[in-house]
């Protein structure tokens, strides 16, 4: 999934916009989502990210659902937990009760609600992030934080960091293909036999692979930034007419719905 996001992120309608004026469009909604708190704005958020992922940024719908559809179902077992309490005595005010066993299971409106409202605004934020990640590779985000002023030694931690990611799964898929090669996984327990191997050597193959990589920046000059051309950007004065839209719509929904 991290290469698929990856390669839409360079291949998107929206990949040459300035990534300041995306990040401030996504941080503005985030904060409303956060600050209005709403069930209503939440999901209205999502329906507006999804729309312009698929509308606007031409990303197919298929891998914008999957995205957000996997977010989706890690909160909803999540919030899951504070709709339901558990204990071991019947509760006295709850509009449902189960007894499982020695347990009792209990729900409330008010634990209902707020369930509601923290799956929205989880949702919610996720759905402008993903807008943000699926339309602005990293190399644009770092120049967002590097007009911020942060210093280049975090920024270049946060590139080899990504970097690293990529050489982790990298490694990991020459194993699994090896594995699979010599019938590591013709059975449960080869197939287990074959994790632990590949559990064994990932982090020290990987560990390797750091050490070669931070030997050709040295042996290339490196003295804590990597220097590169700077990228031209252009504005789109219609994402701002979009944003402005947006925001209004938000505030409409949470107040004058």
């Amino acid at each position: 999934m991290l290469r698929v996001i990856d390669r839409y992120a360079f291949t998107n309608r929206l990949r040459d916009v300035d990534p300041a004026q995306k990040s401030s469009i996504v941080m503005v909604t985030i904060l409303l989502c956060l600050l209005l708190d709403h069930p209503r704005v939440g999901w209205l958020v999502v329906a507006w990210m999804v729309g312009l992922a698929v509308w606007y940024a031409r990303l197919p719908w298929r891998v914008v659902v999957a995205v957000v559809g996997s977010e989706l179902t890690f909160l909803v077992i999540s919030v899951i937990s504070v709709a339901v309490s558990v204990s071991l005595t019947p509760p006295t005010a709850s509009s449902g009760v189960w007894s499982v066993g020695p347990f009792w299971l209990s729900m409330s409106s008010e634990s209902l609600d707020t369930a509601a409202r923290l799956l929205s605004r989880a949702l919610g934020s996720i759905a402008a992030l993903n807008f943000l990640i699926l339309t602005t590779p990293l190399v644009d985000l770092l120049e967002v934080v590097r007009r911020l002023w942060v210093p280049p030694l975090l920024v270049e931690l946060m590139m080899l960091s990504y970097r690293a990611i990529f050489v982790l799964l990298d490694t990991l898929e020459r194993m699994v293909t090896a594995q699979s090669g010599r019938l590591g996984y013709a059975s449960w327990w080869s197939a287990l036999r074959s994790s632990a191997l590949i559990g064994s050597r990932l982090f020290v193959e990987t560990y390797h692979r750091s050490k070669a990589l931070d030997i050709a920046l040295l042996a290339r000059g490196f003295d804590g930034e990597l220097r590169v051309l700077p990228l031209t950007y252009r504005h789109e004065r219609r994402l701002w007419v979009i944003g402005g839209v947006m925001i209004v719509s938000l505030l409409w929904a949470r107040w004058g719905a």
